[in-house]
């Protein structure tokens, strides 16, 4: 069984690890990104202790405007992922989501979507949830269609390459 939890600061050195990994971190990669501690090469981040205090202060954020959780693997007990979102202004929720690879394959992807639907739902206003991948993606293409996602007809080339906005109405 799965189920989030809100990391405390003693535990970001796990998010520490994922943002370190290039295997986990592979979607990120070749991205034009002007982020500090960004690796194009392999899309890791560089996220050191002195960044820690900034984090946990965004992570205290009322749950209306943010989330951010680990997914725990009850039966293993293991953290095998993260779950975020963030409400804008204009009422939209941008999502993200990230299996670790080990777990990848196994049909997780869906249930952390899920998870993650539910939280922005009993917890936000509101009205839209978006996720903006490329097309070539295909287990995100079929994860966001098995949730009910819908993709907008153009793309964007934001960050250097063409991605396409997914869009789910509150229910």
């Amino acid at each position: 069984m799965l189920s989030i939890h809100a990391p405390t600061i003693e535990e970001f050195g796990i998010r520490q690890a994922w943002l370190a990994d290039p295997v986990m971190m592979s979607y990120n990669a070749d991205w034009d990104i002007t982020y500090p501690g960004y690796d194009r090469t392999t899309g890791c981040i560089d996220w050191p202790e002195s960044d820690w205090p900034t984090f946990q202060t965004r992570l205290a954020l009322p749950p209306a405007r943010q989330g951010y959780y680990y997914v725990l693997d009850t039966d293993m007990d293991q953290f095998i992922g993260h779950i975020h979102y963030l409400v804008g202004p204009d009422g939209v929720a941008e999502i993200g989501f990230n299996v670790i690879p080990e777990r990848r394959g196994q049909g997780l992807g869906a249930q952390f979507l899920r998870l993650l639907l539910d939280r922005v739902w009993e917890d936000t206003p509101a009205q839209v949830i978006v996720q903006e991948f490329e097309d070539q993606r295909i287990a995100a293409v079929k994860v966001h269609q098995q949730c009910g996602f819908t993709p907008e007809r153009e793309t964007a080339t934001r960050h250097g390459r063409p991605t396409r906005t997914w869009r789910l109405a509150r229910p």
